[in-house]
């Protein structure tokens, strides 16, 4: 519950209370550590029986983690949706790559799942905890004192901790404070999402159409709904949503082979601009930086969740393996997290931009070298048990 008190003294002061800080928090707070939570925002995880249009795709590795937190047990299974294989088309070819569970001996690839699902169950199982809780206010300043840092607040909370885990976001307050710049690449394109009920069943597999600049998925709800995640330039999503929902409709299903039927719009279109933003440093002194704070990569892979998942799993083994008598917020200690981190973060940005650069290019051959290479794939087994076990880990 929220408190009152003006000083608060803490092990760990985790800022966000979005998917990757609540998940801190419970990670954190397992271990013994005093824990204290902000936020400037209130909980606005609510019931809804609308399909939420913000959906993650978990690997099975964040499931297991989250199982192990005792969240998964919490999260409404009827809402969520497993992914049995994909199936990938390039612009030259009209056959996809069928990538399954079965290539790599798994009960399935990935799981789908919406934002505020996720988010209930998160909450549900923070506020079990011996967590304190300050909501409603903003973040005022960042400063130190006696081998802590203090985190004031704009409504006079103060609170002193050894470790500040900074999960406020792409626009983090705690990161901006510290002066930590970031590299930002633009990809001049925006996602546009929109949730349909198909005419056909998915038969639980995730589709993606790959073209220049543009990635279309397609991918699977529970009851024959599935989840449009459009990746586009600037010039054409301005086109495409200035058009109706039957229209867009339309298009969609024209750009996806019709492959699943007449789609009928359960949302409204939303869209939102797609940067790679990477924080030069992902620690500070007393601080480290989790999440979106981190890093934003490109939603082609759909590997942003779970790569913020990563930062807490990483953050959370470092501190399972300390003397409780180490100092977690000393700068030798938070250095380990930034090389155990800093590794994968570098492996994602090269997929994506790599993938939407490959994609765009305008050679002969090159797009042959794509379809041979595709193909080459879809023939081998053991290749495509390696790209299978790489996808989900």
């Amino acid at each position: 519950m929220a408190i009152k008190a003006k000083d608060i003294s803490c092990d760990i002061v985790v800022v966000g209370a979005g998917l990757v800080g609540l998940a801190a928090v419970i990670a954190l707070a397992a271990q013994g550590k005093r824990v204290v939570l902000v936020d400037s925002k209130r909980n606005d995880a609510g019931q809804t029986k609308a399909w939420d249009t913000r959906i993650y795709a978990l690997t099975p590795a964040t499931e297991n983690w989250l199982q192990s937190l005792g969240v998964w047990s919490l999260v409404d299974q009827a809402r969520v949706n497993d992914v049995e294989a994909m199936a990938l088309w390039n612009p030259e070819s009209e056959t996809p790559l069928h990538l399954s569970a079965e290539d790599a001996n798994l009960t399935k690839l990935a799981c789908i799942i919406e934002n505020n699902n996720l988010l209930q169950a998160l909450w549900q199982k923070v506020e079990t905890l011996d967590v304190q809780i300050v909501i409603g206010s903003p973040c005022s300043r960042v400063d130190y004192a006696d081998d802590s840092v203090v985190l004031s607040l704009e409504n006079g909370v103060s609170i002193k901790a050894t470790l500040l885990v900074a999960a406020d976001g792409a626009n983090s307050f705690v990161r901006q404070q510290l002066a930590i710049a970031t590299k930002t690449k633009d990809f001049n394109q925006a996602a546009i999402v929109v949730n349909y009920l198909a005419e056909q069943s998915h038969g639980d597999v995730a589709r993606q159409w790959f073209a220049a600049h543009s990635t279309l998925a397609l991918l699977p709800l529970p009851d024959k709904h599935v989840s449009m995640v459009w990746s586009v330039s600037t010039g054409l999503a301005g086109e495409l949503l200035g058009l109706s929902g039957l229209q867009l409709s339309e298009r969609v299903k024209m750009a996806s082979h019709d492959v699943l039927g007449v789609l009928k719009p359960v949302s409204e279109a939303l869209s939102f601009t797609l940067r790679q933003t990477t924080a030069d440093s992902l620690i500070g002194e007393r601080v480290v930086l989790v999440g979106d704070a981190a890093h934003q990569v490109h939603p082609m892979a759909g590997q942003g969740a779970n790569l913020g998942f990563r930062d807490v799993i990483a953050l959370q083994a470092l501190i399972a393996g300390s003397h409780h008598m180490d100092d977690i917020g000393e700068e030798v200690f938070l250095r380990q997290y930034e090389r155990v981190r800093r590794a994968d973060i570098l492996s994602m940005n090269m997929l994506t931009s790599g993938l939407d650069s490959w994609f765009s290019k305008e050679s002969d051959v090159l797009k042959k070298m794509t379809v041979w290479g595709m193909r080459q794939l879809d023939k081998h087994r053991i290749f495509k048990k390696i790209l299978v076990k790489q996808a989900v880990s």
